[in-house]
C-alpha cells in the first residue's frame, strides 16, 4: 500500500467511524429545495421513457415485523422494486453497481456477471446474490435485509477483487410513489434522494410526501444525479469509463442516482453496509437510515431471521415431506405471509410482480388512483398495475392455504379485510346485458388496498369464495358467526341467489355467461352459507340457498356438458357457455367467444379448460362421474405438455395470454402458456381419485393404467417443485416449447412468484399428507353425494312466462324457486338429501297459484305434475 492509499483508507475509515457514531457529522441538515434551485442541475428532462424491472423475480423479502413497512425483490443479480409503506406502492425500479477499472471496460451487474441467488436461511426470505465476472477479476457479493424496527432497508456488500484499480459505482433508478415519472433526484455527499412532485418542498408538508434516502457506512464519493438514457452513471461510464457528469440534481423525469463507493483501489476484499430509508421528508428518512446503520448488519439480520423463525415454528410441516419440498413448503409460507399489508391488514396482492415489466411504461398506464390509498386519481399516470391489488378469487386461495397449514389467523385477518371491502348499497349497480346489477353483498372484481375498485367486472366466485371461506373458519372455530351473518355472508349468498349462475367472468376474467368452475364455487357457497344460516335460526334463507343450489347443481350437465362436441365421442365440460348477452345456455350450440388476448374467435363447445374440476374438488359432483372422467381425459390429451420438469396445463384452447410465439414480451396478444398452479389443481384430482379407487397396493394402482384418473399425486406436487426457480419462487407460467428465449418447464416473463402457485402448493401437500381433498367442504359433498327428487312439471306458458315452485320442507311458502325449461313444455325442480315427504304447489311467474290441492312429494323419486293455472 502505497503512502497517498494508506492516508485515503484511514480518511475512509476516520469518517465511517464518525459517520456510525455521530450522524450528524454527516452533513449539515437540508435547509433549501432541490426543485427551487437550478444549482448543478442535470439537463436532458425528463430522460427515456420509465419502465419497469423483470418480474422473473428470485427473492423476494420484508420483516415479519408489522412495523417495518418495506418490501424488496430481487431478479438478476440485483435489487429490484422495493415497496414502501403499502404493498402496494413501489419506490424504487432497481439497484445495482457499475464496475471499472477506469480504462478498458465497464460491467453491470445485470447483464454482464455470472448471477447466482443463495437463500440464507430455510427458514427466512433471506438472500445473498452473488454476481461473478466471467474473467475471473471481481465478485460482488450482496446480502439483503429489512429492518425490524425501522422503515429501512440494509444491503451488505462484500467487493472482492483479484486486480488492483477497480471502482465500483453505485446506479440507483428511483420511482418515488409508484411512477419513474415526476421524479425529483438530489446527491449530497452524506446521501442520495429521490422523491415524487407529491413531496412539496421545501418543508414537506404533504401527506402525500414519500421520500428515500441512500445512505452507505463508508459516506460517497462524487455523488450525482442525472436522467436515465441520457446522463445517468451507465451512459456516463460505458463511453470512457470515467466520470464526467456531476449533477446533484435532476428534476421532474426518469431519474437516476449515482456515486463512486470510496473502496481502497488494491487486490482485497472490501465491505461495507447500506441502507435506504423511507419517511415523508428527506431529513427523516436520512436519520431513519442512520440510525439503523449504527446497528451492526448482522444484528440486524438475525433479528430479521427471528421473526420469520418464530412464525413458522408456530405451524407444523406434512408429515413425510422430502427435504427439498420441505424446503418450499416453507418458502411458500413466507412469501404467501410476505404478500400481506401490514396497514391494511389481511390485504394480499397477488404478487410482488409486474408482468412483463421490461415493456411496461407508466406513460402508457392509467390513471386511477392518487398517491395516498383510496384517494382520487391526482390528475397524473401512476405506474403500471401489475398485480398490486387484491382479486377475492387469489386471496382465497391464500386464506385456505393458510388454514392448510393451521394458520388460522392469517386466514381470519384475510375475512375480517373482505368484511370491510365488501360492496354495499351505497356503492350503486353495474350495468351489463342492458340490465341493472346492484352490487350490494358482492365484491369488486380486484382493488387497491383500500377497496376502492381497480377494474369494474362482475366475477360471481370472488363473491362465492369469500362465503366457503368464512364457512372454513366457522368450522375450524376460528370465527364468531354472529359477527359475520348477517354483515357478511348474508349480503353475499343473497348476491349469488339472485344473479347467479350467470357471470360477467369467469375465473379467468375474459367470458360472460355460465362456467363449471364459476357454478361450483356459486353451489358450494350457498350450501355452506344455508349451513350457516341454519346455525342463526335464518331457516326460511337457509331452505331456499339450498334450493337454489340444488337447481343449478341440477342443471350443471345440461348447461356446461357438451354432448354433440367436435373434441370428443365422449361428452365433455367446456369452458363457458352463453358468452353472448341472451344467448342460450346450450353447450351443443354453435355460439361462437371470442378469445381475449388475441386468442381468435371459436365455437364454445371447441373450447376446454380445467374448470370443471372445480366441480370435484368442491364437492358438487365424484371424481368418479363418467363425463368427469371424460373430460379429465380430454383436458389431458389436448392441453397438457409433458416439461423435463413435469406436467404443464394450458389455461383453456387457444390462449393468447403470454409471450409472443417468439418469446418476446406479451403485449396485449400473444400465446397462452404452462400454469403451474393448474399442475396442482391436477394432483389434488388425481388425490380424489386415489381416495375413490382405493387400490390395494401400489402395484395395483400402477397396473389401472386404461383409467385416465389414476395417476400418483405425488408426482404433481413434485412437478410443482421442479417449476421453483433458485431462489424457490414459483411462477406464473412456464415455457411450453423445446425452443425460444427460455428452456421448456422454465418460469416465463410472466409473475414470479405467483401467490395462487404457492398456496396450491401448499394445499397439495397438506391434502396428500392427510390423503384427502382439504379444500373440499363436507357439507356440499355430502348433500351432492345423496339421492335427488325430481319434480316435472308439463305446464303450456306463453314465452313471457316462467314456472316456480313454493311449498314445504326444502322450500317456503313465502318464495318460490324458479325452475327450469326442459323443452316441450317440460318444467323441473330437483332436490338432494330429502328424507321425509314434503308438499309443494307450482306458480306462474310465482304470482298466480296452480289450482287443487297441495301436492305431497316423497323423497328419492320422480314426480310428474300437470297442473292448472
Amino acid at each position: 500500500m502505497t503512502v497517498l492509499h494508506a492516508f485515503l483508507y484511514c480518511s475512509l475509515f476516520a469518517y465511517s467511524s464518525a459517520l456510525l457514531l455521530n450522524p450528524s457529522y454527516a452533513g449539515a441538515e437540508i435547509t433549501d429545495s432541490p426543485r427551487n434551485s437550478t444549482a448543478h442541475q442535470a439537463p436532458g428532462a425528463p430522460g427515456l421513457p420509465h419502465h419497469w424491472t423483470s418480474a422473473r423475480k428470485v427473492g423476494i423479502g420484508t420483516s415479519y415485523s408489522p412495523e417495518s413497512k418495506v418490501w424488496f425483490s430481487l431478479v438478476k443479480g440485483k435489487l429490484s422494486e422495493v415497496y414502501w409503506p403499502t404493498i402496494d406502492t413501489a419506490q424504487l425500479t432497481d439497484m445495482q453497481f457499475l464496475i471499472t477499472d477506469g480504462k478498458t471496460f465497464m460491467a453491470e451487474e445485470s447483464r454482464d456477471l455470472i448471477q447466482e441467488v443463495k437463500r440464507l436461511d430455510s427458514h427466512s426470505l433471506s438472500y445473498q446474490q452473488i454476481n461473478r465476472d466471467p474473467e475471473g477479476r471481481f465478485t460482488l457479493y450482496k446480502t439483503y435485509t429489512t429492518d425490524p424496527k425501522a422503515d429501512v432497508l440494509k444491503i451488505a456488500v462484500t467487493f472482492e477483487t483479484h486486480i488492483p484499480g477497480v471502482s465500483l459505482y453505485l446506479l440507483v433508478n428511483p420511482a418515488a410513489a409508484n411512477t419513474g415519472l415526476y421524479d425529483h433526484a438530489w446527491a449530497q455527499q452524506d446521501a442520495l434522494y429521490a422523491f415524487d412532485q407529491s413531496a412539496k418542498p421545501p418543508h414537506f408538508h404533504s401527506e402525500a410526501a414519500q421520500v428515500q434516502a441512500w445512505v452507505s457506512s463508508i459516506g460517497f464519493l462524487d455523488p450525482a444525479a442525472g436522467f436515465v438514457g441520457i446522463n445517468d452513471a451507465w451512459q456516463d461510464l460505458q463511453r470512457d469509463f470515467q466520470q464526467d457528469y456531476r449533477f446533484t440534481r435532476a428534476t421532474d423525469g426518469n431519474i437516476a442516482l449515482s456515486a463512486k463507493m470510496p473502496l481502497p483501489p488494491r487486490v482485497g476484499s472490501h465491505s461495507f453496509t447500506m441502507a435506504l430509508g423511507f419517511a415523508k421528508t428527506p431529513k427523516k428518512a436520512k436519520q431513519l437510515a442512520l440510525a439503523s446503520l449504527q446497528e451492526p448488519f448482522n444484528a440486524t439480520l438475525a433479528n430479521y431471521q427471528r421473526g420469520w423463525h418464530r412464525y413458522l415454528a408456530s405451524l407444523s410441516l406434512p408429515k413425510h415431506l422430502p427435504s427439498p419440498l420441505a424446503d418450499l413448503y416453507l418458502r411458500s409460507l413466507m412469501v404467501l405471509k410476505a404478500h400481506e399489508d401490514k396497514t391494511f391488514t389481511g390485504a394480499m396482492i397477488a404478487s410482488l410482480s409486474i408482468p412483463w415489466g421490461t415493456s411496461q411504461f407508466d406513460h402508457h398506464s392509467g390513471d386511477d388512483r392518487g398517491v395516498l390509498p383510496g384517494t382520487a386519481a391526482d390528475g397524473q399516470h401512476d405506474g403500471p398495475v401489475g398485480y398490486h391489488v387484491v382479486w377475492p378469487r387469489d386471496l382465497y386461495q391464500v386464506a385456505t392455504a393458510f388454514i392448510a397449514a393451521g394458520d388460522t389467523a392469517s386466514a381470519r385477518s384475510a375475512l375480517d379485510y373482505l368484511k370491510r371491502v365488501q360492496l354495499t348499497e351505497e356503492d350503486g349497480y353495474w350495468w351489463f346485458c342492458q340490465q341493472p346489477i346492484a352490487k350490494a353483498g358482492a365484491f369488486s372484481q380486484n382493488f387497491w388496498l383500500s377497496g376502492r375498485a381497480h377494474w369494474q367486472g362482475l366475477q360471481l366466485d370472488e363473491t362465492a369464495l369469500p362465503v366457503i371461506l368464512a364457512w372454513r373458519l366457522w368450522q375450524a372455530n376460528a370465527l364468531d358467526l354472529q359477527e359475520f351473518y348477517s354483515q357478511m355472508i348474508r349480503p353475499a349468498a343473497d348476491f349469488i341467489a339472485r344473479v347467479g349462475p350467470w357471470t360477467h367472468q369467469e375465473r379467468w376474467e375474459e367470458a360472460s355467461g355460465v362456467s363449471p368452475s364459476t357454478l361450483a364455487s356459486a353451489i358450494a357457497a350457498l350450501v355452506t352459507a344455508a349451513d350457516m344460516a341454519k346455525a342463526q335460526q335464518d331457516e326460511i334463507n337457509a331452505a331456499r340457498y339450498l334450493a337454489i343450489a340444488d337447481q343449478w347443481a341440477d342443471a350443471v350437465k345440461a348447461w356446461t356438458l357438451s354432448t354433440k362436441g367436435p373434441l370428443s365421442d365422449q361428452p365433455y365440460f367446456i369452458r363457458t357457455v352463453g358468452s353472448e348477452c341472451g344467448s342460450p345456455w346450450n353447450p351443443n350450440a354453435d355460439n361462437l367467444l371470442n378469445i381475449a388476448n388475441g386468442g381468435g374467435q371459436y365455437p364454445e363447445n371447441r373450447i376446454v379448460d380445467g374448470g370443471f374440476l372445480e366441480l370435484v374438488r368442491l364437492g358438487i359432483l365424484p371424481i368418479d362421474d363418467k363425463d368427469i372422467e371424460h373430460t379429465l381425459a380430454l383436458y389431458d390429451r389436448t392441453l397438457k405438455v409433458e416439461t423435463p420438469k413435469g406436467p404443464g396445463f394450458y389455461r383453456y384452447s387457444y390462449d393468447g395470454y403470454g409471450e409472443k410465439v417468439s418469446g418476446d414480451d406479451y403485449d396485449g396478444t400473444g400465446k397462452g402458456r404452462l400454469w403451474p398452479f393448474l399442475t396442482g389443481e391436477r394432483g389434488h384430482a388425481a388425490l380424489a381419485a386415489q381416495s375413490y379407487l382405493k387400490p390395494s397396493n401400489q402395484k395395483q394402482f400402477n397396473q389401472m393404467t386404461s383409467n385416465p384418473l389414476v395417476s400418483n399425486p405425488s408426482h404433481y406436487l413434485q412437478s410443482l417443485y421442479r417449476f421453483a426457480n433458485s431462489g424457490l419462487m414459483l411462477p406464473e407460467q412456464v415455457w411450453d416449447q423445446t425452443n425460444g428465449l427460455y428452456e421448456l418447464g422454465e418460469g416465463t416473463g410472466s409473475a414470479t412468484p405467483l401467490a395462487w402457485s404457492h398456496a396450491e402448493f401448499i394445499k397439495l401437500a397438506q391434502s396428500i399428507n392427510q390423503q384427502r381433498v382439504l379444500d373440499t367442504p363436507k357439507v356440499v359433498h355430502t348433500r351432492y353425494q345423496s339421492c335427488t327428487t325430481v319434480i316435472e312439471f308439463k305446464a303450456n306458458l306463453n314465452h313471457k312466462e316462467t314456472l316456480y315452485v313454493r311449498g314445504s320442507g326444502p322450500l317456503n311458502w313465502q318464495q318460490g324457486i324458479k325452475a327450469r325449461y326442459l323443452g316441450k313444455n317440460l318444467w323441473r325442480v330437483a332436490f338432494k338429501a330429502q328424507t321425509q315427504p314434503f308438499l309443494i304447489k307450482g306458480l306462474v311467474n310465482d304470482e298466480r297459484w296452480q289450482q287443487g290441492d297441495d301436492v305431497k312429494i316423497h323423497p328419492c323419486k320422480t314426480h310428474l305434475i300437470t297442473p292448472l293455472f
